[in-house]
């Protein structure tokens, strides 16, 4: 491979020779009006012959400039060939001295590196050893340590199973206890459980008899209530209305409305409300609930 200097003197001398050849070239095309033969026209005086010797001179002469120019050119070419080929030359053997000593260096490099990998893997050969010798020292006194501790260790673990065992007996004879304390709480709890459920449920049927008792009554109050305000007439007899009552807390009539039935009895019906404007109720929460939204059946009294 070329160094880059050969490289930039041959890339310089092939543009100057190459532009030399051109110049030569197109001098030999180019036509010279000095070096053309003069034409020689007869006429009927007679002229001298010199003229015409000289031409054939000038002539001659030039076509020897001309091989003259050819050789040197040619000679010129053959000199830069010879050139070139000496650049090339030293640039291959510059290239292949190189590339010889890189290969030396690569090899000297190669040898170093093997003999540093040999001293450290001696180095480290001796480091290991010491290391093993270190090693096996401390592994005696270990072993030696760990024989004293291990029997320390078996009298103490003897005497912690020794007292495991009676501290596990005396927690299995705690938690018999307790399991069987534990029971007869669970069975009195359950006994009063039991009765309290019972007691709870006697207590809400009473209840549940005593609040149907207590809307039953407030119902029929309502209803004598709305009869005692009801004007009845013959149209009436037979018929009936089902109309719809809401309460106050205090019996106020907040809404009065018409189910189904007999239009005059309704309409008597919805005025016999109005005409009361409150109706009895009970304070009794639970029976007012039942009260607060009540349907009823008015059928006329005769």
């Amino acid at each position: 491979m070329m160094q880059p200097e050969f490289k930039t003197a041959l890339k310089k001398s092939l543009l100057l020779h190459v532009g030399f050849v051109l110049i030569l070239v197109a001098s030999n095309f180019a036509p010279s009006p000095s070096l053309q033969p003069t034409p020689v026209t007869a006429t009927a005086s007679a002229a001298p012959s010199a003229p015409i010797e000289a031409v054939a001179i000038d002539q001659q002469q030039y076509e020897q400039r001309v091989q003259q120019l050819r050789e040197q050119r040619e000679q010129a070419q053959r000199a830069e060939q010879q050139r070139i080929a000496e650049l090339e030359r030293r640039a291959r053997a510059a290239e292949q001295a190189r590339a010889e000593e890189e290969q030396r260096i690569r090899r000297l490099e190669q040898q170093r590196q093997q003999q540093d990998a040999a001293a450290r893997q001696a180095a480290a050969a001796a480091a290991e050893a010491r290391r093993q010798q270190q090693q096996e020292t401390e592994r005696a006194r270990q072993a030696e340590q760990q024989r004293q501790q291990a029997e320390a260790e078996a009298r103490a673990a003897a005497e912690r199973r020794r007292q495991e065992q009676e501290a596990a007996q005396r927690a299995e004879a705690e938690r018999q206890q307790r399991e069987r304390e534990a029971q007869l709480r669970a069975q009195q709890e359950r006994e009063l459980q039991e009765r309290l459920e019972r007691e709870s449920q006697a207590r809400q049927v009473a209840r549940q008899r005593q609040t149907v008792t207590e809307v039953e009554r407030f119902t029929a109050m309502i209803r004598d209530r709305i009869q005692q305000n009801l004007r009845v007439d013959e149209r009436m007899r037979g018929r009936q209305c089902r109309i719809n009552i809401r309460l106050a807390s205090n019996g106020f009539v907040t809404n009065v409305s018409v189910v189904n039935g007999d239009q005059v009895v309704c309409d008597a019906a919805m005025r016999a409300v109005e005409r009361a404007g409150t109706l009895p109720v009970s304070q009794d929460p639970d029976v007012f609930e039942q009260l607060r939204n009540i349907n009823l059946t008015v059928i006329p009294e005769f």
